[in-house]
């Protein structure tokens, strides 16, 4: 059980600077048409209280937005849990006095709030004094929140601290897939005061009509969530500051978030320790906290588990798999949390298989953190083997760790605990040799046998004949089971329901709860308000971001499910495609999948021939029906958050992570789901900083291109922030390990060609000679369909590409070369010769001259390019062949 002090710090920290939000958002009384829309603090209730929520410097108030957090309370308290505002409940000052109180501290528990803040923004002692005597700013409400990643600079020439040094901004925008890319800033167009004005006066009404509207009130765990989730969609392009000589750049959001864990950490050390008295709190060399980190070991093993003797439902157990990764890493941190007695607003970073937590540095906390490691591991030894294993590492820190100055080598320790870890994931001394009784699971009387999907685990009489596995007399394993659950539901589902073990799910839920604690279901719609009121429903989560951009604002959104393309009606029109010259068997399985309402995964059969492309002839296609694989990540990230930094701090920290992870989690799940190009593109995972898709072979190529072109717009074209990617070509039947191996290593290739490279058809290029090979593809198609050139003259393209990378190769040999290695110097007379014989066959006179002339600018693609032509020119044979 929670202490309720640790909630009600926890929601003071979030409401400690929500002042700030309210203040920009204001309507003057001289404009009654707004007044119902915005926010007008009661000038009697900021004259009587600004003595005691605002510091007092050189005859002025300062820090308005102080005596505005409690102005903004006693507006909205109505939409506050009731519990929040009791008196009698937790901690002896009031809501709003903890809340609005951290820049004129006077209790114990306004002091913690008020050192979490400054941790928060990583000042020392003298940098705090100085802040608290700043008297404003000018035109507050015009400073936009600027981006990290232009001022990204790994070589440390990092721009001037002014706000001119920048030309890119976030809009003043509610969080949607549109919104999270900065605009740049042409010239001077600041906003004027009242265009300003009528931004946050926007953002503010639909914040609080949305709180309002929040689920869950009566159960605050369940409320907090929601309101975390709520907050990080209004206040995510809100600057947290903009008073001083400050770069904007670190969002309201993540620094009341980080303040918020560090509240809650500070409170329960002191518990803990029975030192709660102010000086004890304000002391900066005293280390208070922990700052752990979970890392989920072995995710290619757990999603590519090879072994299995079918691939059917392949496409769903690999979305099963992916979406388990993404449940078990949040259900790792929430148990630690539970565990130490923290709310989940302590978890400052979550995202593709890594979380970081702040915690008290106290002996119990430690017990704890090994309790849980050893609890998660035992249930992953259970059921995985040893294949999959999540390793806690954590660092003692005080105050001064935090501060600009130190943060870096906070973090330093930290990756070397990490680093550390890596190498002791499993405790060998109890798990080490043969799974103990694995043999004793298979009792041949009951006629239990290898479950067939992963050909590793035992299959299970509970699940038999389970209708998803798809067939009668089926057998699967518990855990195989689930991820086929998952797999087929995500595609249906938006929302997703966390539970006690004892919650009435009926068969609606996992066979093997996670950590044999947590019970996860897709469908509980009808049950939820029982289902809360008893404190069974752990969390609720809307997973879906709609087609138009919107984001679920009513209870916790969460990122963690990837765009996966299904089956619709339109879908019929592909029959006589799909059919081809398949089994019977597999026709009528084809045909079943597109009966309209089935709502399940597209198959990867069905994938691949969506790269076919249709002709003028019913029932004739050209093209190869293949699958590619994309992997791709972004280059040098450990560079970039180690050393790319000019300013340190937690709540900076926390925004350069969840901005990078946005692009992959938000952004390009929306972009597949809308660009009616793209639709057919899988994915099997995309968040934090990488990405793992699967389509068309040729959708997948135009694909890649998108995905740089939109990152580099995404980084504001800093040259130090750039992605790498590799893909692979295979058939639809291969295993999924096989072609996720091609593929990474493509990727790796990629990475050793001096990164910002896509590696394709085993040719690595940077992505400005990707571009151009593009347009070189479209102009030999135009010269193809001008009757310029010929398919013959296409395939001695593809020799003399071999033969000109030969020559650049055999040019470089300083220690002699062999006579038949010299062949390949002869390929521009080759050209020359196939030139004057292949093009314009048909052409005449002028026009034949014409096209020659056209054509014979490929020698200088070819001595440009060498091998990598084969990119624009294989492109071509595959989707003309017949």
């Amino acid at each position: 059980m929670i202490d309720d002090n640790i909630y009600k710090l926890a929601i003071a920290g979030y409401f400690h600077d929500i002042g700030k939000f309210a203040e920009r958002s204001e309507v003057k009384k001289d404009k009654p048409a707004e007044l119902e829309l915005g926010f007008h603090a009661d000038e009697k209730f900021l004259n009587d209280n600004m003595d005691l929520y605002q510091p007092h410097y050189q005859g002025r108030y300062t820090h308005r937005h102080a005596v505005y957090t409690a102005a903004f309370i006693d507006h909205i308290e109505r939409f506050l849990p009731q519990r929040l505002n009791k008196g009698e409940w937790g901690l002896g000052d009031s809501f709003m006095n903890l809340a609005a109180g951290h820049h004129k501290p006077e209790t114990p528990m306004q002091w913690i709030v008020a050192m979490a803040d400054r941790v928060s923004s990583g000042f020392d002692r003298d940098e705090f004094e100085n802040y608290n005597k700043e008297i404003g700013v000018k035109d507050y409400k015009k400073t936009r929140l600027l981006t990290i990643f232009e001022g990204i600079e790994i070589d440390g020439k990092w721009k001037e601290d002014d706000l001119e040094s920048y030309s890119f901004r976030y809009p003043l925008k509610e969080l949607s897939p549109d919104n999270i890319f900065p605009i740049k800033r042409e010239g001077d167009q600041s906003l004027d005061g009242d265009q300003a004005s009528r931004e946050y006066r926007d953002l503010f009404f639909n914040f609080v009509d949305s709180l309002g509207k929040l689920e869950h009130k009566q159960n605050i765990p369940l409320w907090f969530e929601h309101f975390d989730s709520l907050f990080m969609i209004y206040a995510s392009h809100i600057p947290a500051a903009t008073v001083g000589k400050v770069v904007p750049d670190v969002s309201l959001y993540d620094h009341s978030k980080t303040t918020a864990a560090l509240a809650s950490a500070i409170y329960l050390y002191h518990k803990q320790n029975n030192s709660i008295e102010i000086e004890n709190i304000k002391d900066y060399e005293d280390k208070k906290f922990l700052m752990v980190t979970g890392d989920f070991y072995g995710i290619q093993n757990f999603i590519f588990s090879e072994g299995g003797s079918t691939n059917k439902a392949s496409a769903k157990l690999l979305r099963g798999r992916s979406f388990s990764v993404s449940l078990i890493s949040e259900l790792s941190a929430d148990m630690l949390c539970r565990e130490i007695g923290l709310t989940t607003s302590s978890i400052v970073l979550s995202a593709a298989g890594k979380f970081t937590i702040i915690a008290p540095n106290t002996e119990e906390t430690k017990e704890k953190i090994k309790a849980v490691e050893e609890k998660i591991n035992e249930w992953l030894i259970k059921n995985f083997y040893g294949e999959s294993a999540v390793g806690i590492s954590y660092v003692e820190a005080s105050y001064s760790g935090f501060t600009t100055e130190r943060f870096r080598d906070l973090r330093e320790r930290l990756s070397k605990e990490l680093e550390r870890k890596k190498f002791n994931k499993i405790n060998l001394e109890r798990y080490g040799g043969s799974v103990k009784d694995y043999l004793d699971q298979f009792n041949n009387e009951l006629n239990k046998k290898l479950c067939p999907f992963c050909g590793k685990r035992p299959s299970n009489l509970d699940v038999e004949n389970d209708p998803l596995l798809g067939e009668e007399k089926s057998s699967a394993c518990k855990i195989c089971r689930d991820h086929i659950y998952i797999g087929t539901n995500l595609v249906k589902a938006s929302r997703i329901a966390v539970t006690t073990l004892d919650a009435d799910l009926q068969r609606d839920k996992l066979s093997e709860p996670i950590f044999g604690e947590y019970q996860v279901s897709l469908d509980v719609t009808g049950k939820l308000s029982q289902l809360a009121n008893t404190g069974k429903l752990l969390k609720y989560w809307d997973i879906s971001i709609s087609k138009n951009g919107l984001i679920a604002k009513d209870i916790t959104v969460k990122f963690i499910n990837g765009y996966v393309p299904k089956y619709t009606e339109g879908d019929n029109d592909d029959l006589r495609l799909l059919a081809g010259k398949k089994r019977e068997k597999t026709k009528l399985e084809l045909i079943e999948a597109l009966k309209p309402g089935k709502e399940v995964p597209k198959t990867f059969l069905h994938i691949a021939k969506k790269s076919l492309n249709f002709t003028d002839k019913p029932d004739k296609f050209t093209g190869i029906e293949a699958l590619g694989v994309l992997k791709a990540d972004v280059d040098n990230l450990g560079l970039i958050f180690g050393c790319g930094l000019k300013r340190n701090s937690l709540s900076r920290f926390a925004t350069l992570s969840r901005q990078m992870n946005y692009y992959f989690s938000v952004y390009l799940p929306y972009i597949l789901s809308t660009e009616e190009r793209f639709g057919d593109i899988y994915t099997v995972f995309a968040g934090g900083d990488d990405l793992f898709l699967v389509g068309p072979w040729n959708r997948i190529i135009d694909f890649a291109l998108f995905l740089n072109n939109s990152f580099v717009e995404y980084v504001c074209g800093n040259s130090q922030i750039t992605i790498s990617a590799g893909i692979s070509i295979n058939k639809p039947g291969e295993p999924i390990p096989s072609i996720s191996e091609r593929a990474e290593d493509a990727l790796k290739k990629s990475k050793r060609n001096e990164r910002n490279s896509i590696t394709l058809f085993d040719e690595q290029v940077k992505w400005d000679d990707f571009k151009k090979l593009e347009e070189i593809k479209n102009t030999i198609c135009e010269w193809l369909d001008k009757k310029y050139t010929n398919n013959a003259m296409l395939f001695r393209l593809n020799t003399f590409s071999n033969m000109a990378k030969q020559e650049k190769e055999l040019i470089s040999v300083k220690n002699g070369i062999f006579m038949d290695e010299m062949e390949c110097l002869g390929w521009k007379a080759k050209f020359k010769y196939n030139l004057v014989r292949n093009v314009g066959k048909d052409l005449k006179g002028e026009e034949k001259s014409q096209a020659i002339n056209e054509v014979e600018k490929s020698a200088d693609w070819l001595i440009q390019y060498t091998g990598a032509m084969k990119i624009p020119v294989w492109q071509i044979i595959y989707n003309q062949r017949r």
